[in-house]
């Protein structure tokens, strides 16, 4: 009998997009022992063959959409930047690729939804690179409150902070991008996870404008109430104003959910494992920023440590590539509707702080 975790043909892996997310899962994918063909893609020819050099691909294109038609691949990353999901991850679903899409899943719900539609109408496996799953943490969390130990969930809350350095990297390369739909993403992933089964009808959010807006035209924080149905409320509250040299170099995290069974809190922050030094630690995501007090582990996908790659973004990069291999669903990864429905809400939650109106939330799937 085939054992179903068992890859016996190999896979093909495209990844398209070179910034610094698209190489680390070249990168994860190169070291993957099931992967046989790996190819990489970006605009920038430059770029495309810098990367494919880096880990040994055995093809580069500028061409998306000829580079997931190539007989040799079966699955396909999409990495560009936020607001240039959609057309490589079309053609993927055209050309018949399992596909995941990195978050957010689309910047137009529309377009979100056009892929939702297309993946379904061929029965292509379509996913959202939701990495923080994948932290056991946070799978801690999933795992505690599908078992019933905090009973019926009341009210979340749920903070994400980023440093000056990252936000600045995010929105110069996606000017569309917004605290909410860039970051706190991430919670509404998690809290739409957790509360499995049930969405929220209605957002009140605000935003605070400093540094950003005045640059950028975009809100530097965003603090937000999530009503649900049955009458679950949930603040979730994310800010961009963190100084480029804060300690936790890249992200800060924290979670709580309350039941009538009980009570669930996670304090991400990373003060566990701090270094002080002499000589400044450059910041994994922004490297041009360096800081003498490091809070270690605060990058999001993982650590680089003895030349391999760790942490969460290894992971669920190795969950996709299992999934297509043997064709057995990862219960951990984020489908497309999953990153769609959590879109509506970032959305959502950008309208309230533009209109500084209660925004209803409607669902019809």
């Amino acid at each position: 009998m085939a054992r179903s975790r068992h890859i016996p043909q190999g896979i093909g892996v495209a990844v398209i997009g070179s910034g610094t997310i698209g190489r680390l899962r070249a990168q994860i994918a190169h070291r993957h022992p099931s992967v046989g063909y790996l190819a990489v893609c970006d605009l920038d020819e430059a770029r495309a063959r810098s990367l494919a050099a880096e880990c040994e691909a055995d093809a580069w294109s500028t061409d998306a959409a000829d580079l997931v038609g190539r007989d040799e691949i079966d699955a396909v990353i999409v990495a560009t930047t936020e607001d240039a999901h959609f057309e490589p991850g079309l053609a993927a679903i055209h050309a018949g690729r399992a596909a995941l899409v990195e978050k957010p899943f689309t910047i137009l719900p529309e377009e979100g939804e056009k892929l939702i539609v297309e993946a379904a109408a061929r029965r292509v496996p379509l996913y959202t690179g939701f990495t923080q799953r994948f932290r056991r943490r946070f799978m801690a969390i999933k795992e505690h409150v599908a078992a019933g130990y905090v009973g019926h969930v009341t009210s979340a809350k749920a903070t994400i902070y980023l440093t000056q350095a990252v936000a600045e990297a995010v929105i110069s390369r996606a000017h569309a991008t917004t605290p909410s739909i860039n970051t706190l993403t991430y919670s509404i992933d998690l809290l739409l996870w957790y509360l499995e089964g049930r969405r929220p009808v209605s957002v009140y959010a605000q935003g605070g404008r400093g540094r950003f807006w005045e640059e950028y035209g975009s809100v530097d924080s965003t603090w937000s109430l999530l009503t649900f149905e049955e009458g679950t409320i949930a603040n979730l509250g994310v800010s961009w104003e963190l100084p480029e040299f804060w300690p936790a170099y890249v992200a800060t995290m924290d979670f709580e959910l309350f039941g009538r069974e009980g009570v669930l809190s996670v304090k991400d922050d990373h003060r566990d494992v701090l270094m002080a030094s002499n000589h400044a630690v450059p910041s994994p995501y922004t490297p041009e920023v360096s800081m003498n007090v490091a809070m270690l582990g605060s990058a999001m996908p993982g650590d680089w440590a003895m030349g391999e790659y760790f942490g969460a973004m290894k992971d669920e990069t190795h969950a996709f590539i299992n999934s297509v291999g043997t064709g057995r669903p990862d219960p951990l990864l984020a489908t497309g509707r999953h990153g769609q429905d959590v879109l509506l809400v970032s959305r959502a939650i950008d309208e309230s702080v533009r209109t500084g109106q209660i925004v209803p939330l409607s669902w019809t799937s």
